[in-house]
């Protein structure tokens, strides 16, 4: 699923586009009227009186905005994280460990194990590589049994990769 689908993710961002909309409004209209204020002061009234008397409420709707927009874009920075996929690659996991290494406090975050590629990963990668002839058909089985001796695999996929490896061998065979 994409940024785009996600609903939260739209609610938000359009939220927060009209609030910031809003904020730029608001802000003009009391430049506005401050700049009126200023060109026509009131009679007997100091025009720093005058001004501070005119700006006031736009300074507080204009606040009140931009703390909504603030909150608005907090939710989608956090919204957008959630819903991104985590790539899984042995190089990040590598360099998460380095960083958790020499930062012990970012081990609570556990990056590593989540930047760490699963067993079907490896599977999908490898089976990539042979489909683009990057290895030979040997090399393919002799990993492919590797991977499926681990423990996290699930056994219908390694039902399901043995007979389709099966059944290439015997188109290869009939040809």
């Amino acid at each position: 699923m994409g940024l785009v689908d996600d609903s939260r993710v739209t609610v938000l961002l359009g939220g927060f586009l009209l609030s910031l909309l809003a904020l730029v409004g608001v802000t003009a209209l009391g430049a506005f009227a401050v700049l009126s204020a200023f060109l026509d002061p009131a009679a007997g009234t100091p025009l720093l009186v005058a001004l501070l008397q005119t700006a006031a409420p736009f300074v507080a709707v204009a606040a009140m905005l931009g703390v909504v927009s603030l909150v608005l874009l907090v939710g989608l920075a956090v919204a957008v994280v959630r819903s991104a996929s985590v790539p899984r690659d042995a190089r990040l996991a590598r360099l998460a460990r380095t960083v958790e290494r020499y930062y012990p406090g970012a081990r609570s975050l556990g990056l590593s194990e989540k930047f760490e590629p699963t067993t079907e990963d490896r599977i999908d990668q490898l089976k990539q590589r042979y489909v683009e002839g990057e290895i030979t058909e040997l090399e393919y089985e002799q990993r492919l049994q590797e991977l499926m001796s681990d423990d996290d695999v699930s056994d219908d996929r390694v039902r399901r990769e043995r007979e389709r490896t099966d059944r290439q061998r015997d188109r290869e065979f009939e040809l």
